[in-house]
């Protein structure tokens, strides 16, 4: 059974892109397809996610023949690193029991203060939110 692994990404967020630009070097197997969730928002899919979401934390949408599970934030940035050679550690120490009440907090913690990370790099309010 073959995954197709989606990331939603903001592309009118500095960080969102700078994500995306890095994932993509390590993806030495290309396991991950991105879309920008602007574009994703236009398009007529089964899944809906409320705008306000698609920009607070990356989505990771995993389907298999039958079903579509939705990873967000910490969770999906864990199951990308387990795709990858050169992050495949990191990702099974982030699996470990308990790693993700530490990695959940610091992941929103970032991505709530992106605009000040990026001091002059955000050209819409998108980073605001």
């Amino acid at each position: 059974m073959s995954k197709v692994r989606l990331a939603l990404y903001d592309a009118e967020c500095a960080l969102c892109q700078r994500t995306k630009k890095t994932v993509t070097k390590l993806d030495w197997f290309n396991k991950l397809k991105w879309a920008s969730l602007q574009e994703y928002e236009k398009l007529d899919y089964t899944l809906s996610f409320r705008p306000i979401e698609l920009r607070r934390e990356l989505h990771l949408l995993v389907q298999t023949d039958k079903t579509v599970k939705v990873l967000k934030g910490f969770r999906s940035i864990r199951h990308m690193f387990l795709l990858m050679p050169s992050t495949f550690v990191l990702g099974l120490i982030c699996y470990i029991p308990g790693v993700s009440l530490i990695g959940d907090p610091i992941y929103k913690w970032v991505a709530k203060r992106r605009h000040q990370f990026l001091k002059g790099q955000c050209h819409s309010d998108s980073c605001t939110i």
